[in-house]
């Protein structure tokens, strides 16, 4: 009997964590850099080299997180749905904030403005899950 080893899709989902954790944390990292600035208007080369190093940094991670996922780790189809499921709920973040019923709690538990990296790497991880749902992999 051969086992399929379950650790491969517990690291794409620690990816998947990862990769919105460093969304999520460069925009935190832009906020608090625009916010300082203000304060005392000394950061304008140090934000250059920030974007800079974020348009390097996030792109590097999706594309070894979709190398991971899509490549090197067996088809797992619940990984897949794992990964469009939250994609998908960060994506359409926006649109249902305006919803009736669900905008008052999503307000405080989710707010994502399309503009940041956190929204990009969220359509990055919904795509992701559909491209591991139709693509064929070797033998499964």
């Amino acid at each position: 009997m051969i086992h399929k080893p379950v650790y491969r899709g517990i690291a794409s989902i620690c990816g998947l964590i990862v990769v919105l954790g460093l969304g999520w944390g460069c925009d935190r990292l832009m906020q608090f850099m625009r916010y300082v600035n203000t304060q005392t208007f000394s950061l304008n080369i140090t934000i250059l080299w920030a974007f800079a190093l974020v348009a390097v940094l996030l792109p590097a991670a999706w594309l070894l997180l979709a190398w991971f996922v899509l490549i090197r780790a067996p088809r797992n189809i619940w990984v897949s749905l794992i990964f469009l499921l939250c994609g998908s709920i960060i994506v359409a973040s926006p649109v249902l904030y305006f919803t009736p019923g669900l905008g008052l709690w999503l307000s405080t538990i989710l707010q994502v403005d399309p503009t940041t990296y956190l929204f990009s790497s969220g359509g990055f991880v919904a795509v992701l899950g559909v491209l591991g749902l139709i693509l064929r992999r070797g033998r499964v």
